[in-house]
């Protein structure tokens, strides 16, 4: 018997689906009609009906604008039409000084999912029209006759430029959400990928150019590339992983001090001495604290194996408070070539500033330094 995929029958489950089709249709519909109800209330029995054909009339009119409003959410356009021809009925017949409220709402939402252009001629041609008719058949006078058309022509038209204009900003917003990931992503994969054949590139010049070479020499150096190679797949496979769970931690799993004693290998097979000095509340940081730490380490790291031409590196780490300072140092002469030559502190920088904090990189006495800040979770700038 074919058996069915645990998702499938939980999705088919009437448990897990009713929450949704409540919180998606029938809360907005409530919603909805309460507004109705609060527009009939104040615009519609406040007005003294004429006899024939009296209240009874103008309460069924009312009753079918809130059922109208009702279907907002779920068909717009039936809506908009709906309420707008209830709400011509109850002019023609002076029972409402509802200046077309209902039907801009439901304009606003079907502009706001559906419409194309700000201004389009049919809702131009549709209110001259719509107006012209309730100027000839309304039963109020002249006066209350123009300042209704005047205000339903005031309120359908801003009801849809808004609606065109929420559409068109969040389809900015998300334009520069995947702008932002695909700029993550990229420097993600900077991190990675430079970090890894940097160490590489150093460990096989170091082979190639040493005549003195033993076969095991040899063997150690190849063995070391492969581990470095694999440790960058690893890494890429999880970055890919991520952009299918955004709940996923950017940085491998695993304290801070233990990631950057990672980190710090393929510089000392380059021949770099790696000195990191941590305190102990580096041991426990939020996710997006440590990991923002990671990658810069990471990179900075690759730029003094690249660049730096140094002998000696050292690693600060500090907690103050909620703050994390981090600060690398090494003894290299060729460590602004960095910034030259690459996005490597342009990523670090923003990285930082995405959390919050401050970046700074330049040469003092002892060599080059990259000074960092980065706020813990009270200061924390979300990223995503």
């Amino acid at each position: 018997m074919k058996q069915r995929h645990p998702n499938t029958t939980r999705n088919a489950d009437p448990e897990h689906v009713r929450p949704s089709v409540v919180r998606e249709s029938v809360i907005p519909a409530l919603l909805n009609g309460l507004i109705g109800l609060i527009v009939v209330a104040g615009l519609w029995i406040t007005v003294v009906p004429p006899e024939p054909p009296g209240r009874p009339v103008q309460l069924v009119l009312g009753a079918l604008l809130v059922l109208g409003l009702c279907l907002r959410s779920r068909f717009p356009w039936l809506a908009a039409v709906w309420t707008g021809v209830v709400t011509a009925v109850g002019w023609s017949f002076g029972m409402t000084e509802d200046p077309f409220l209902v039907t801009g709402f439901c304009l606003y939402v079907a502009a706001e999912r559906f419409g194309t252009r700000l201004f389009p001629t049919w809702l131009v041609a549709l209110e001259v029209l719509l107006f012209a008719w309730l100027l000839l058949v309304s039963a109020e006078g002249a006066e209350a006759s123009i300042r209704g058309v005047v205000l339903g022509t005031v309120i359908i038209g801003a009801a849809w430029v808004l609606g065109i204009r929420t559409q068109r900003m969040r389809y900015e917003t998300e334009r520069n959400a995947r702008a932002q990931e695909r700029l993550r992503l990229a420097r993600d994969i900077h991190d990675v990928l430079s970090h890894t054949l940097g160490g590489i590139g150093v460990r096989a010049g170091v082979v190639a150019h040493v005549k003195s070479s033993t076969t095991d020499d040899l063997r150690s150096a190849l063995q070391g590339i492969e581990s470095d190679a694999r440790d960058a797949l690893g890494e890429l496979h999880v970055l890919m992983l991520q952009e299918r769970d955004e709940t996923a931690d950017e940085a491998p799993p695993g304290r801070l001090v233990e990631l950057v004693q990672e980190l710090s290998r393929p510089a000392i097979r380059a021949g770099i001495s790696v000195h990191i000095d941590a305190d102990q509340g580096a041991g426990d940081l939020p996710a997006a604290q440590r990991t923002t730490a990671y990658r810069i380490i990471q990179e900075a790291l690759t730029n003094v194996i690249r660049h730096s031409g140094a002998q000696t590196c050292r690693i600060t780490i500090r907690t103050e408070g909620d703050h994390l300072r981090i600060i690398i140092l090494d003894d290299g002469p060729g460590a602004a070539l960095a910034s030259k030559n690459g996005h490597g502190l342009t990523g670090m920088r923003e990285r930082a500033q995405l959390l919050g904090g401050t970046f700074d990189a330049g040469r003092d006495a002892s060599g080059y330094r990259v000074a960092v800040s980065l706020p813990g979770t009270a200061g924390r700038v979300e990223t995503r």
